[in-house]
């Protein structure tokens, strides 16, 4: 027969077992982790209770454990990155594959153009008001991303010699020189595109072209090569855009009729030049005052974008207003109401505009694929860099 002192020692024991026991399993150790015991302190104190006049006694356990691991093959750091990688290969969390997606690079606001800005009348040194790193950057961009289409949102071209504004001299005569630097942007984007579909929406800039030679040319408007017999009539006028910058050489769809002109994605999302600006505040709230899809805009320069949810027959519907911002320069050499210039009449470039350089990823389910459903990405490109999904870009050297 046991003694008494033997069953008091064997009852702490099971005691001590139970509380290491419940310790494991409060810190979410297995035991397949634990190697050895290699110390068990067992600390008990009587503690007062004045209220009911008794004492009451407690047990702490102090243990001090050795990992299974310890002393074999690998460290502790190995351990620990094992238990990560088979907790990443139990986990049930699925990433759906975007099957039947496509995907949209937009480029807004260009304005190609350029100003001498040598002060000597036999030499010519030209300057661009277009941002060649900003294109750089998004012809890195079209590149990586492969994508469906590639959507330009209108005033590509400055055409500052159209304008309705006063033009200083050193921003004159400079049609030529940037019809053949568009002319050369719709090969970039083609050879960093092979097998997009491009599509170039006629802006107010644009516009300026054929609205001039209405006004002070109406001979010489709507003008093609001669047609000779059987030819079928071409589409565009030897002084447009179109055919000026090359497009038909390059595949690029060139999408007249500004303010109307609009290339829809899908039947949820639009793209246009834009027409709105609100000077004060957020031109993306003018749009979605009626809106009834969302669209994505150029015209302003900035980078905007804002949603609203409205009661529909269907639920609530929440469409999209936004704009990428610009790929011209930001600095003030562009022509505009804030354009301060030198005697000579070349631009400051001091104060700067309230604008953005930036660009847009959409990816969108075509027509008749699901919902039509579609997801915005904003690219904010500054001083010749931007980061899109992880990757840096900057303009070439």
């Amino acid at each position: 027969m046991k003694k008494l002192k033997d069953l008091a020692i064997e009852g702490r024991k099971e005691n001590t077992v139970k509380a290491i026991k419940e310790m494991l399993d409060s810190s979410g150790l297995d035991l397949s982790d634990i190697g050895s015991i290699k110390k068990v302190a067992v600390t008990g104190r009587s503690v007062h209770d004045e209220e009911k006049g008794t004492d009451k006694q407690t047990t702490t356990y102090q243990v001090v454990l050795s990992p299974s691991f310890e002393g074999g093959p690998g460290s502790v750091l190995e351990r620990a990155e094992i238990q990560r990688q088979i907790k990443r290969q139990k986990s049930k969390a699925k990433k759906k594959q975007l099957g039947g997606w496509e995907v949209a690079v937009i480029l807004p606001d260009i304005q190609i153009g350029y100003y001498d800005k040598s002060t000597d009348p036999t030499h010519v040194e030209l300057e661009p008001i277009h941002d060649e790193r900003a294109i750089s950057v998004a012809l890195q961009v079209i590149r990586d991303t492969d994508p469906d289409q590639v959507v330009m949102v209108g005033d590509n071209l400055d055409f500052a010699d159209f304008g309705k504004y006063l033009t200083r001299v050193p921003f004159r005569h400079m049609v030529q020189p940037a019809i053949d630097r568009a002319a050369e942007l719709c090969k970039e984007v083609r050879e960093a595109a092979p097998s997009a579909k491009i599509v170039w929406i006629e802006g107010n800039h644009e516009a300026r072209l054929h609205k001039y030679l209405d006004t002070y040319a109406s001979a010489a408007s709507g003008i093609t090569r001669g047609k000779l017999k059987n030819d079928i009539r071409e589409d565009f006028p030897v002084n447009s855009v179109p055919f000026l910058c090359r497009m038909a050489d390059f595949d690029v769809e060139y999408l007249v009729g500004y303010p109307e002109s609009a290339h829809f994605l899908n039947g949820n999302i639009s793209i246009i030049h834009g027409h709105k600006i609100n000077s004060n505040g957020s031109t993306a709230a003018k749009y979605l005052n009626d809106a009834h899809q969302s669209i994505v805009y150029g015209h302003v320069h900035r980078m905007e974008y804002m949603y609203r949810t409205r009661r529909s027959p269907k639920g609530p519907r929440t469409v999209m207003a936004a704009s990428p911002g610009c790929l011209c320069r930001t600095d003030g050499v562009v022509p505009s109401t804030n354009l301060g210039t030198d005697h000579f009449g070349r631009p400051l470039g001091k104060c700067g505009e309230n604008w953005q350089q930036g660009l847009a990823i959409v990816q969108y389910q075509p027509f008749g694929v699901e919902d039509e459903w579609f997801n915005y990405e904003p690219m904010w490109i500054f001083d010749g860099r931007g980061i899109f999904r992880g990757v840096e870009y900057s303009a070439h050297s």
